[in-house]
C-alpha cells in the first residue's frame, strides 16, 4: 500500500508550493493514473512519491516504509530493489543490446548473470523474442519503450512509477505499451502509478487521482 500523508513540495525563492497537503492511500496491485492540466502537479507528485525528489514536508509511506525518513544510501538501495521507473524517452544505453539493457539494474547488485533467463522471459512476453542482441537503434519506438519496460521489472519491483510513457509513441504502440503496464499489476502482482495527459488511458486505471494547482480535485 502507499499512504501520503500531507504532502507539500515547494520550489523557487520566494518558494511557491506546488504541492499543497495531498493526502490518500492506494491499495497494493493498484493500476494507478495521475491527471491534470500543465502545472497541475503530476509528475512533481510522482516524483515525491517514488523517491526521485525530495517533499518539502509530509510523508510517503510505501509498503509501512517512511521513504521521507531515509539516509540517501537507504533511498537508493530502497529504490533499486523496490522499484522500477518508466519515462516518456526509454532512456537505453545506445551501445548496449536490448537484453544487455534490461540487465542494467542489476550490475549494482551483483545478479547479472543470475537473472538472464528472467530478462530474456520479460523480452519474450512483450513480444522481443529474437531481438535480445539489437541494439536501440535498430529497434522501433514501440520495442524500445517495451525494452524500457522490461528493464523496469527485472528486479521484481513492488512499484512502478511511469512518467507519460506513451509522450512518444504513436497511437497503436501507445495502446500496446499501456496494455503492458496494466498486465504488469496482474501477472507481476506490482503497483503501477501513471502520469498521462490522455484521457481513454486514465480511464484504464482502477484508482484515478487528478490533479488541480496541486490540490487533489477527484480520486476514486
Amino acid at each position: 500500500m502507499i499512504v501520503v500523508k500531507e504532502l507539500y513540495k515547494s520550489f523557487g525563492e520566494p518558494s511557491v508550493d506546488v504541492l499543497k497537503g495531498l493526502s490518500f492511500s492506494i491499495p497494493s496491485k493498484s493500476f494507478v493514473s495521475i491527471t491534470g492540466r500543465s502545472g497541475s502537479g503530476k509528475s512533481t507528485l510522482l516524483y515525491s512519491m517514488s523517491t526521485l525528489d525530495t517533499p518539502t514536508k509530509g510523508k510517503v509511506l510505501l509498503n509501512d516504509v517512511d521513504t521521507t525518513d531515509m539516509t540517501e544510501k537507504q533511498i537508493h538501495q530502497f529504490r533499486n530493489e523496490k522499484m522500477g521507473f518508466v519515462f516518456q524517452f526509454h532512456y537505453l544505453l545506445p551501445e548496449l543490446s536490448a537484453i544487455e539493457n534490461v540487465l542494467m539494474p542489476t550490475r549494482k547488485t551483483g545478479q547479472h548473470h543470475t537473472r538472464y533467463a528472467r530478462a530474456k522471459s520479460l523480452l519474450d512476453q512483450f513480444d522481443l523474442q529474437g531481438k535480445y542482441d539489437r541494439l536501440p537503434k535498430h529497434l522501433s519506438g514501440g520495442e524500445q519503450q517495451r525494452v524500457a519496460i522490461a528493464r523496469s521489472l527485472i528486479m521484481e519491483p513492488e512499484f512502478i512509477f511511469a512518467d507519460e510513457p506513451t509522450g512518444n509513441l504513436d497511437s497503436v504502440n501507445a495502446e500496446t505499451v499501456m496494455k503492458i503496464l496494466k498486465q504488469v499489476t496482474r501477472d507481476h502482482n506490482t503497483t503501477v502509478i501513471f502520469v498521462t495527459h490522455d484521457p481513454d488511458f486514465a480511464e484504464m486505471a482502477d484508482h484515478k487521482i487528478r490533479l488541480i494547482d496541486g490540490k487533489i480535485a477527484e480520486e476514486n
